[in-house]
């Protein structure tokens, strides 16, 4: 199988979205982690897990703006766990200490299944792509001979749109296939280019996939035929001159007559067609999108009590706070065991509960727990516990309770109650196709 994938870079409002390709091009990070060497082989084994989170996070990050994927982190954390169902390959390439064996350099590389990811994010509930979804039409062009073979590719593409939240468009409707097939080259000509468009605009298609095929078929010397075929799609978006997608995939096929031949090669290659599409029209409508919040993103002051923590282990924690999108400052009343942050935050006294039971700190080779204490209102109380130590309070069972969130009428006044959970928390605005002209 062969896979040549075209690509472009483009800045779009407040998204940086790099079209680097969905899928063969391996994207090589470097990541430091706390490191135990008492338990060596495990210290390994988590640092891997946390590279692999980090990875995801990363790839993302070239999508969203930094605002969005700090502020959503632990949401974006649980909708892509476990991180290896998002990986199309993750190895470890270096795994380098430091002199006294405290900590863990790991250089690594993959590919990211892109179209699965978002699936994840948008079933639950992290992105949408509005009330009104961008459509989408899968179009095959003329030289597919065989209708079954046609709507086999189409389905696999289409059951990858549906999950994403996006509305797929039917062609059966269209009276005559697309004559125009594209020869030696993956762009298509002008006049090809507007025809395609044509089709879909005339069905309200936001977006349109073209897949074109080019087949050689010919007898095998021991019976048989032999189908040597290279699929070609092109993504364009009507109203638009821009080709926002295009590769070319290649795959041999065999059999008894040269139309089963073919349909062979398309069963091999159809799952590589779907998820280099998909990864690129998803690519494509984050370039051509603006991002709404859907949830006013309220910040109220919070006060946290850290109890029995080192400098080095408030610093640890102030900064984790930061990197979630919260602004932190060091409050009055500090003392050797006690110190007291003043936090600016769009969680509630039940986020903040679970935030913190949910953390590891890694500190001088050693992990510390922040379990909750004691809360009241607006007020958290965490203890720093080393690993396998017990807190000097018992950590707080109940959380406190959620309640209803308000979000801004007109005015600037508290107005009805937020749906919440119905809600995504960013939803991609598609902009009119004029705008890339």
């Amino acid at each position: 199988m062969n896979v040549k994938i075209y690509s472009r870079v483009i800045v779009a409002g407040g998204l940086l979205f790099l079209a680097s390709a969905v899928h063969g091009e391996t994207l090589r990070k470097r990541y430091t982690f706390p490191y135990d060497r008492a338990t060596r082989k495990a210290s390994s084994m988590v640092a891997a897990t946390n590279a692999r989170k980090r990875f995801l996070r990363d790839f993302l990050a070239e999508k969203f703006s930094p605002d969005i994927t700090n502020r959503l982190a632990e949401d974006i954390d649980v909708a892509l766990d476990p991180p290896d169902q998002y990986l199309a390959s993750f190895n470890v390439v270096s795994e380098r200490l430091n002199e006294d064996e405290t900590q863990v350099t790991l250089t690594v590389e993959g590919d990211v299944d892109l179209a699965e990811m978002i699936s994840a994010l948008v079933q639950n509930k992290v992105l949408s792509f509005g009330k009104i979804p961008p459509k989408v039409m899968v179009l095959p062009s003329s030289r597919f001979e065989d209708p079954r073979a046609a709507k086999t590719l189409r389905a696999l593409i289409y059951d990858k749109v549906k999950q994403a939240g996006l509305s797929p468009v039917a062609f059966e409707n269209i009276s005559t296939s697309t004559a125009y097939r594209i020869k030696e080259k993956v762009t298509p000509t002008s006049v090809e280019r507007q025809a395609l468009i044509r089709q879909a605009t005339q069905y309200g298609a936001d977006y349109l996939i073209y897949i074109d095929a080019e087949v050689e078929t010919k007898p095998f010397s021991q019976g048989g035929f032999i189908a040597d075929g290279n699929f070609i799609h092109t993504i364009l978006r009507p109203n638009g001159s821009l080709i926002l997608g295009e590769a070319v995939t290649s795959e041999r096929g065999s059999g008894s007559s040269p139309m089963l031949a073919f349909d062979r090669a398309l069963d091999s290659i159809a799952p590589t067609i779907a998820k280099v599409a998909i990864g690129q029209l998803f690519q494509s409508i984050y370039s051509d999108s603006d991002v709404v919040y859907n949830t006013p993103q309220l910040r109220a002051e919070k006060t946290i009590m850290i109890h029995w923590a080192s400098a080095p282990i408030v610093q640890a924690i102030v900064k984790r706070l930061e990197e979630s999108g919260n602004s932190v400052k060091l409050g009055t009343g500090t003392t050797d065991v006690d110190s007291r942050v003043l936090l600016q935050t769009t969680l509630d006294d039940f986020g903040l509960y679970e935030w913190f039971n949910a953390q590891t700190f890694g500190i001088g080779g050693k992990y510390y727990k922040t379990p909750v204490v004691a809360y009241s209102e607006n007020v958290i109380e965490v203890e720093a516990v080393a690993q396998q130590a017990q807190p000097h309070r018992k950590p707080i069972g109940q959380a406190p309770p959620r309640r209803p969130r308000k979000i801004p009428v007109a005015d600037g006044r508290s107005g009805q109650t937020d749906p919440g959970a119905l809600l995504a928390k960013v939803t991609l605005k598609l902009r009119p196709a004029q705008f890339n002209r």
